[in-house]
């Protein structure tokens, strides 16, 4: 239990006293959570039946663009070791630059297709959590 003292201010007058207040602090014991989302969000009063839908955890980026993009690098880092000017770093830099955006187009793609709500909108567009109104 915590003790609590109160203080008020009126028009210029402190006002205090020593009074305790007792606050009972309860143990809340956390749900269990698993991997799914349960729709409709809101049920507004109105029953319906839950829906489940599941929610994987994906990579930000395949693992195999990833190991590719740094082998690139160290390729690019030895071709200009030897000489900095020549046609062949040019190449492996060139190279690690197109790696690097197609790593970042797969994380974009894969960041558009993770969100459970607008797929499940794609596929139910009726159902009162998928409506649009405009104003």
């Amino acid at each position: 239990m915590q003790a609590v003292t109160m203080a008020t201010t009126a028009c210029g007058v402190r006002l205090s006293t020593q009074g305790a207040v007792f606050v009972k602090a309860e143990l809340v014991r956390p749900r269990q959570t698993h991997a799914r989302l349960l729709l409709p969000l809101l049920d507004h009063g109105v029953r319906r039946p839950r829906r489940t839908v599941l929610v994987a955890n994906a990579q930000s980026t395949p693992p195999d663009i990833s190991e590719r993009v740094s082998e690139s690098i160290k390729k690019a880092e030895e071709a200009c070791a030897e000489d900095a000017v020549a046609g062949e770093c040019a190449a492996a830099w060139d190279e690690v630059e197109e790696l690097s955006a197609a790593a970042s187009h797969a994380r974009d793609k894969l960041k558009a297709d993770s969100d459970p709500l607008e797929n499940y909108c794609k596929d139910n567009p009726e159902t009162d959590e998928c409506r649009t109104y405009d104003n």
